[in-house]
């Protein structure tokens, strides 16, 4: 059982996590978090489950997690910034997770647009979803899926080649609840500067990228593409380079 009072002894945000929502057992922390935006909830509530059993990630697919061992949360956000500006919000995410992984002694790179790597080892992901008006983002939750205390067993034999855990990696196990406050903590200070520190965001992600200027293979619709990452551009989207042209991608994924 996770426990919430722990999480909030050890937050140093003023928004994120003053309100926790804690289940047992939920389908989906991002959906129990819209049907909370419906009903008025705090900005930087968070939703938080033991046994996540219908999550959600990129493209439908699902996002298996282990009872009481990962950690499956969502953050929900009122932003009001402008809609160009959305493709920010997983790539903050994914940086508040690097960083706060780090003060755990934990080494992680980032793969373009949400996913937490471990080596060549996905450890987490991030599913974000967000409601425009007027070309204002007005509500955006955050679904956040991390490995922690899995041992190799508890994954599919599908993904046990292509999945880890903290404690796969280190041997050790870890206190949920510190691991969520510490990845509060790191989102608070990013986003607070937001969109004022994109440049210092760039860098850092660029920092921690494991394909930054690599030949990458890129999902975009129904396309596929090969080309070299380059970057993000000032809308957070992908820049490849395809034969010697620089082209700009809004949606797509690194596969």
């Amino acid at each position: 059982m996770l426990f919430t009072n722990l999480v909030q002894a050890n937050l140093k945000t003023r928004v994120l996590g003053k309100q926790i929502e804690y289940y047992t057992r939920l389908e989906s922390t991002n959906s129990e978090a819209w049907e909370l935006i419906k009903v008025g909830c705090d900005n930087g509530t968070v939703i938080i489950t033991d046994n996540q059993f219908l999550g959600k990630g990129r493209g439908n697919r699902d996002w298996s997690a282990s009872p009481n061992k990962s950690l499956t949360f969502s953050i929900v956000l009122s932003p009001n910034i402008n809609s160009k500006f959305s493709n920010w919000i997983s790539i903050i995410s994914s940086l508040a997770i690097q960083k706060a992984l780090t003060s755990f002694s934990t080494k992680v790179e980032l793969k373009y647009p949400n996913d937490i790597m471990i080596g060549q080892k996905k450890l987490g992901g991030i599913l974000c979803e967000t409601k425009v008006s007027e070309k204002k983002v007005n509500h955006a939750v955050i679904g956040i899926g991390i490995n922690v205390n899995e041992t190799i067993e508890d994954f599919d034999i599908s993904i046990q080649n292509t999945a880890t855990s903290l404690h796969i990696n280190s041997n050790n196990f870890y206190q949920r609840e510190r691991i969520l406050a510490e990845t509060l903590n790191q989102f608070e200070n990013i986003i607070d500067q937001f969109p004022n520190n994109i440049d210092l965001i760039k860098l850092n992600w660029e920092q921690a990228c494991n394909h930054l200027n690599k030949l990458v293979t890129f999902h975009n619709n129904n396309k596929i593409i090969k080309g070299i990452f380059k970057s993000l551009s000032s809308s957070g989207n992908a820049i490849l380079e395809i034969n010697g042209d620089r082209k700009e991608y809004f949606t797509g994924e690194i596969i």
